[in-house]
């Protein structure tokens, strides 16, 4: 049954990139104005999962654990202790895999627009929902753009380096080995 869903944003990306297109080619067979930045999704997951900003998260969270099994608060310790694991398997799916990270990017959401004038595109998506590519129209990569408002350092950098040249891991390999 998960293999059925389809996710709301991947159709929306896809819609906009179909309804683009055919005005674009209406217009012209050969080329189009149209610049789309595209992004490594498990780049931008991987700088914002080694941000000072999430760790400091995770390190609350951990210290919240503790006062509660400290003061005896079963309850909120058992939510607590599930929900490491759960942050755990999201956090693989969006890094090795193509996982959803609207979240992530709802964090910088107010600085893509300033992304955008930068890299000089009218459209920014996802590698990954991209499923097919007119080469009439002209492609940018933001992945490093959109990477360094999570203040990367240089060993993050270094993966991402790393990261770019690989393909991703499907994800139902990722939800199996998390299983």
């Amino acid at each position: 049954m998960k293999n059925r869903i389809v996710r709301a944003p991947v159709m929306t990306t896809l819609l906009l990139l179909g309804i683009l297109a055919s005005s674009a080619v209406a217009e012209s067979t050969e080329s189009s104005d149209l610049v789309i930045g595209t992004f490594d999704s498990r780049c931008v997951a991987l700088a914002y999962y080694r941000s000072d900003e999430f760790l400091t998260g995770i390190d609350a969270q951990k210290a919240e654990y503790e006062a509660a099994v400290e003061a005896g608060d079963t309850e909120r310790a058992e939510e607590l202790g599930e929900l490491g694991p759960e942050q755990q398997e999201l956090a693989h799916e969006r890094v090795f895999s193509t996982g959803d990270i609207d979240e992530i990017i709802w964090t910088i959401w107010s600085e893509l627009p300033g992304v955008a004038e930068e890299a000089g595109v009218d459209l920014i998506v996802s590698t990954w929902d991209i499923i097919y590519r007119d080469e009439s129209f002209e492609f940018v990569d933001v992945t490093d753009l959109l990477v360094v408002f999570f203040d990367p350092s240089e060993e993050t950098l270094d993966m991402i380096e790393t990261m770019q040249g690989m393909p991703a891991i499907p994800s139902q390999f990722i939800n199996d080995a998390n299983e």
